[in-house]
């Protein structure tokens, strides 16, 4: 069972990877415990990061009282969540939502959310922002269980940043698929650039968590693996296989509208991330290998002739 309700694994992204994905196979799973929210963005909520700051403000009189009016939308839209819980006699997320809307963000608030999961073998979230944590908030991470377990999914990084620039189109930023100058300058923003470097995010947590404690994942594997990557997702967490897993790809989960990506694009994406595509299908082969940056297509390999040189997961 979970001890002291504590959270024993994370997902720390990578953004636009499949990590919502995850999040809906995880609470699919008898013996995991999901909160009703994927993202809870607690370690990143200091300002200074490039993410959605939702629990920068701890005291929840300041939430609602405070000048920062942004915060309010989030409070007002709890409790409409909450009133709806109890009125339909979902009382025990309601005390969820309740704990999640009025709480005072702490260490002890945030242990608090995982308090339902006592009867679990695993619990944990996936904030795909915090990939990008300074060393004091992993080391706060490693505070709260210095056993938890860290799953990384990772994608190709051209794919996964021109995915990421699609996904604002759809999401309606003052973004044009055809405006490659404006299309750059985002991609050189701290909130894009800083969650493609794999390398630094694996580095960083490198420093305060044992190998055996990190399990890389590939995207790819979703479409081309599901069954056995999540074999390796269920070992590593320490819970029982799936008796079945039911994947439609046929629907994907987020999906970011078809554009074309521009010449001057594709020219920056891959001056950017070639050497560090080459660097990772060194260390890690497996999916890597493929990310050659000639073809940003997802690959068609099946379990089959992938064998064992492929692998849907692996440790650094």
């Amino acid at each position: 069972m979970v001890p002291k309700n504590l959270p024993t694994f994370l997902g720390i992204g990578a953004q636009r990877a499949g990590t919502s994905w995850l999040y809906n196979q995880l609470s699919k799973h008898p013996e995991v415990w999901m909160p009703p929210v994927k993202e809870i963005h607690f370690f990143d909520r200091a300002l200074s990061y490039p993410s959605p700051n939702d629990l920068a403000t701890a005291s929840p009189y300041n939430r609602i009282f405070g000048s920062k009016s942004w915060e309010r939308p989030r409070t007002v839209a709890g409790v409409k969540k909450i009133y709806e819980l109890v009125m339909t006699g979902r009382f025990h997320q309601a005390i969820w939502w309740t704990k999640w809307t009025f709480g005072y963000y702490n260490d002890n608030w945030y242990r608090g959310l995982f308090s339902q999961a006592k009867f679990h073998k695993a619990c944990g979230e996936i904030t795909p922002s915090y990939s990008l944590l300074d060393d004091d908030d992993i080391a706060k991470i490693k505070t709260i269980n210095p056993d938890m377990k860290i799953i990384f999914i990772i994608r190709n990084p051209i794919e996964r940043a021109w995915s990421a620039i699609r996904f604002h189109i759809l999401k309606g930023a003052n973004l044009k698929p055809d405006s490659p100058e404006k299309i750059i300058s985002v991609l050189k923003h701290p909130g894009m650039s800083l969650r493609g470097d794999y390398e630094r995010i694996l580095d960083k947590y490198m420093k305060f968590f044992d190998s055996s404690h990190v399990l890389i994942c590939f995207f790819d594997a979703i479409k081309n693996d599901p069954t056995g990557l999540m074999l390796q997702i269920t070992k590593f967490i320490g819970i029982k296989p799936y008796e079945k897993i039911v994947v439609n790809n046929k629907i994907p989960i987020n999906p970011s509208p078809d554009y074309d990506m521009p010449l001057m694009v594709r020219d920056y994406l891959y001056t950017i991330y070639i050497p560090t595509i080459k660097r990772m299908a060194e260390k890690f082969g497996s999916y890597a290998k493929t990310w050659d940056g000639e073809n940003i297509c997802e690959i068609t390999q099946t379990r089959e002739n992938i064998n064992n040189e492929l692998l849907p997961a692996i440790h650094p």
